[in-house]
Formats: C-alpha cells, structure tokens, sequence
C-alpha cells in the first residue's frame, strides 16, 4: 500500500484492558464477555471471540497511542470502528466502542478535542451515545435512514451529536444516495469543524455503503470512499486521522477494496 513519499509501518496490536474498558462499559458486562465469553452476538461461551474483541479494541488504542506520540499522522487499523457497542450490552457484531474507549481516552487524559465521522452504512449509534456528555467530542454520522438500528434521524449540536440521514424521500438532501450524497454529507462535516477545531479525526469507513453490498441501498462506489479520503487528507494535511473499518460484508471483494483504498489515499503525504 505504499508509495511515493510514504512509509508503511506494522505494529502489533495488543489487548484492551479492564480498566481502559470501564471508562465506558459497565462492570458488569465487561465480565460477561471477558470473563464468561458470552455475548448476545454468538452462541454459547466463545473464549476466542471475547479475545478478538479485547484485540479488537486494544488496536484501537495502539493506533491512537501512535496519533499522540506523533509517529504518524495515519492510523488504520481496519478491525476498528465497532459502533454499535453501548455501554452494557452487545449490538450489531459490535463488542466493545473502540472508538468511544479511544476519544474518551485522548479527550480526558490528553486534553484533544476528536471529531469523529462515521460514513458506515447504519447509524452509529453506539458511540454517539458514549461520547453524548463530552464537549471536547464530536460525532457526524452519515448513514441510510430507517435500517439497523433505526436512529440518527435527528441531530443535537448541544451536544456536538450531527446526523446526515440519506435515501429515503424525507431526507432534507434532495439526492438521497450515491457518492454525491456521501460528498455532501463529509463536506458538511468539515463545515462544523471550522467551529469545533479538533484535534484528532476519527473516520468509520465503514464499506457496507457500497453499491454492491447486500445490507444497504446507498449506493456508494470506491472511487466516491476515496474522493472522500483525499477530501480530509488534502484539506487537513497535518491533522492526526485514525481509520477503522466498521461494517463491510463483501469480505473477499469489495469490502478490502474499499478499505485499501480509502486507506491509501488518507495516507498520502504522510511523509517520513
């Protein structure tokens, strides 16, 4: 995935802990999964699932440690993004709120102020929840309006909570869907920066918005994911980005395709 003026480094992901877990899981449900490996999202006790979702998250982590000590100006770690998690239960294939665990994180302990866009097909509804009450959070969901789970209709800038509901006729976005859609929806993300002025960009490049995937009707292409990556990399060349993967279920096509490919071209300019 490397080119011209990039540098490509692998570094091995390492579990999340119980106590990073706490900060926005229960007690409770954490023991459920670390403890009992159950879940509602796979029968019986699965020790090995429980392990890749304390891997899962714990990536996470590692790729925001990497943001913070300013090693790269790129993060990507593709079995991020879960974004459904709540705080005691289980949503969506999602486990543990990565993604809220690691804003929580460099808010609180590092001072930052994250925005976090989410471009998966659903809602992410999970860590709009967990990151609610921070003010130094921010999360922009653009998202097919009425499928799993069925929020994100409305928008809360109290609370730095900003929904781009797409397709169906009630969307104030009269296109609806398609890569125009999606441009739209990230150009007006970048707008509420200008207000917000983060310090980390969080993106759920979630590939399940893609016009072959079999879960949603938006009809996203790979070159619209990555007009979106060049878009943020282009017009915030020295902001830190961390990328998860979110949702996607082409796995052996379109899915890491669209992931690679968004990936690369966040990456550009990424330099030494």
């Amino acid at each position: 995935m490397a080119s011209s003026g990039q540098k490509v480094i692998e570094v091995e992901p390492r579990k999340v802990t119980v106590a990073e877990l706490s900060r926005v899981h229960s007690a409770e449900y954490i023991s459920e999964v670390l403890t009992d490996h159950r879940s509602t999202q796979w029968s019986g006790s699965r020790p090995d699932l429980a392990e890749l979702a304390a891997l899962f998250a714990g990536g996470t982590l590692t790729a925001l440690d990497l943001l913070l000590s300013g090693v790269t100006k790129t993060a990507i770690h593709f079995s991020g993004a879960k974004h459904h998690a709540q705080y005691d239960y289980s949503s969506g294939f999602c486990i543990f709120a990565d993604f809220a665990l690691a804003a929580d994180i460099a808010s609180k302990d590092f001072g930052k102020r994250v925005a976090i866009l989410d471009i998966d097909g659903h809602h992410g509804d999970g860590t709009e929840n967990l990151c609610a009450g921070n003010p130094n959070v921010m999360t922009f969901s653009i998202h097919e309006r009425g499928i799993f789970p069925g929020t994100g209709n409305e928008s809360d800038p109290s609370r730095n909570i900003f929904n781009f509901p797409l397709v169906t006729p009630e969307t104030d976005f009269p296109l609806g869907k398609g890569d125009k859609a999606l441009i739209a929806g990230v150009e007006k993300f970048t707008e509420k920066l200008e207000s917000f002025e983060p310090d980390l960009i969080f993106v759920a490049c979630g590939a399940d918005g893609h016009l072959e995937d079999p879960l949603t009707s938006l009809e996203y292409s790979v070159e619209g994911y990555t007009y979106v990556a060049n878009l943020l990399r282009i017009n915030y060349p020295d902001m830190p980005i961390l990328m998860g993967g979110a949702g996607g279920y082409l796995p052996d096509t379109r899915t890491p395709e669209v992931w690679s490919s968004f990936a690369k071209s966040l990456s550009v300019g990424n330099g030494e």
